[in-house]
């Protein structure tokens, strides 16, 4: 076929911009998919990044909070440990001294005593901030019986303070509250250790807070 057919044969300088338009457009899609990739790849780095730090955030506030406990329960312990051992010397008193006696003892042995309870109940005040129910309620039962123990034998020294000639009934029925009260104390310790152990994850015969 020929131009006098009527028909014009393909411009070749057409041709050359048509194919150099369909590189461009290749070479733009290639550019394109290119910028996808590497955004889709920042994005996913970035939440990757992200979720690294969240965790390594949370596992360090899991630590803090771990150390704290421990801590603040251990201060607990020792102040309990310090109103039992007082507390011990007056079950000793009373089984071996009575009477004026008995006043004199109690009067020296309870010397430390009200300080004692001072620490006592700030340190369980800190404990039911940051603790856990179980350790909170065993702690605040522990607290509560102790308290009341010293309460009990200082309603006996004022008792002895007012009648040196206390009845032995009367006598019988404080030594027994106290008795009650300390022994309820001690249970209730028991079971703060044993909510420390697992709040904590300490084993039975592990270290203790």
């Amino acid at each position: 076929m020929s131009e006098r057919d009527g028909v014009k044969p393909p411009d070749r300088t057409d041709v050359r911009r048509h194919e150099f338009r369909l590189s461009m457009l290749v070479a733009s899609m290639a550019v394109v998919g290119t910028l996808i990739g590497s955004v889709c790849g920042g994005v996913f780095t970035l939440l990757n990044t992200s979720n690294q730090v969240e965790a390594t955030v949370n596992q360090s506030s899991n630590e803090f909070l771990r150390t704290q406990r421990q801590q603040i329960y251990s201060e607990l312990l020792t102040a309990a440990n310090e109103v039992s051992i007082t507390s011990g010397s007056v079950s000793v008193a009373f089984d071996h001294f009575d009477g004026p006696y008995l006043l004199t003892v109690l009067a020296e042995v309870l010397r430390p005593l009200p300080q004692q309870n001072v620490v006592l109940g700030s340190k369980f005040t800190a404990v039911e901030l940051i603790g856990s129910e179980p350790v909170v309620e065993s702690a605040r039962r522990m607290v509560v019986e102790y308290l009341a123990g010293s309460e009990t034998v200082g309603w006996l020294s004022n008792d002895f303070a007012t009648d040196d000639a206390v009845s032995a009934d009367a006598l019988s029925t404080r030594q027994q509250q106290f008795a009650d009260h300390f022994q309820a104390g001690m249970s209730a310790q028991e079971d703060f250790l044993a909510a420390v152990r697992g709040e904590l994850g300490i084993p039975e015969h592990g270290d203790l807070p």
